[in-house]
């Protein structure tokens, strides 16, 4: 697994390397500088920059970067060097630019230069929810112990075969298409995360027995403290979707930043 690590930087070095979530606000193509005309944001680390882009309350998590990003100052170290520079860069804020390809793009020139600003701590209304959840643990609500972090680990067909499947989920659940893929409850909405994204929807809870997101039920079975079953119907024909609660501390983002690997030379 790979360990999201911020590190601490002086507040006024501009020459460090960006370390955290930040948010694109300006962007210079062929048009010249514009208010960033996409909700996109750059997650930083040690091993890996990751790309999220926001649509409504959907999000998609790509490494569309393959690098680390680390100051490399504003010029090419040579006339042909078309790498991606990263400079002005602290733990509030960071530009970077790199060498477009694109043609006929709505903001990018082709072979050009595209410069974007980035800022940390900024988050719409509608993003905020998201990065809540990717990086937060959020603790058990003894009103409604729905509330938290729960990892998916698989369906069963009838609850009465739960204890024989349970083994088996757990056993398999590593290579499943289920793996790391996470609800995080909170007072007024669900998020899932996984590897490709995640969306947040909002949710509303009768107790513990059962929640609605939209207008949509789901049917509560709580199996023991810190697992449940949620029944998922489709149609006329209902499986139960089987969710352990996250109890060591960690967030979702840790554990893509694993299946993402690390980049880092």
């Amino acid at each position: 697994m790979v360990a999201l690590s911020f590190v601490s930087i002086a507040i006024h070095a501009q020459t460090d390397n960006p370390r955290g979530i930040y948010k694109m606000t300006k962007l210079t193509g062929h048009s010249g500088e514009i208010e960033a005309p996409l909700e996109q944001y750059k997650i930083c680390t040690d091993d890996i920059t990751l790309t999220v882009s926001s649509w409504g309350a959907t999000f998609g998590i790509v490494d569309n970067d393959h690098q680390v990003f680390n100051y490399t100052g504003d010029q090419p170290k040579a006339k042909n060097d078309k790498s991606a520079l990263i400079y002005d860069s602290n733990d509030k804020h960071f530009t970077l630019k790199w060498w477009s390809t694109f043609a006929n793009h709505a903001y990018f020139p082709k072979d050009d230069w595209c410069i974007e600003k980035y800022e940390s701590g900024l988050y719409t209304e509608r993003s905020k929810p998201f990065f809540d959840a990717l990086t937060g643990t959020a603790e058990v609500d003894k009103k409604n112990p729905l509330t938290g972090t729960w990892r998916f680990i698989g369906h069963v067909d009838e609850l009465s075969d739960v204890k024989k499947e349970l083994p088996k989920l757990q056993e398999n659940y590593p290579a499943s298409k289920y793996f790391n893929r996470f609800f995080v409850f909170t007072a007024d909405t669900w998020t899932v995360v996984f590897k490709n994204g995640g969306a947040v929807n909002k949710v509303e809870y009768d107790k513990k027995r059962s929640f609605t997101v939209g207008d949509k039920f789901y049917f509560v079975k709580w199996l023991s403290k810190n697992r449940v079953a949620v029944e998922d119907r489709v149609d006329y024909h209902a499986d139960w979707m089987i969710l352990e609660r996250v109890t060591d501390g960690s967030a979702p983002l840790s554990h893509i930043l694993g299946q993402f690997g690390s980049v880092k030379k």
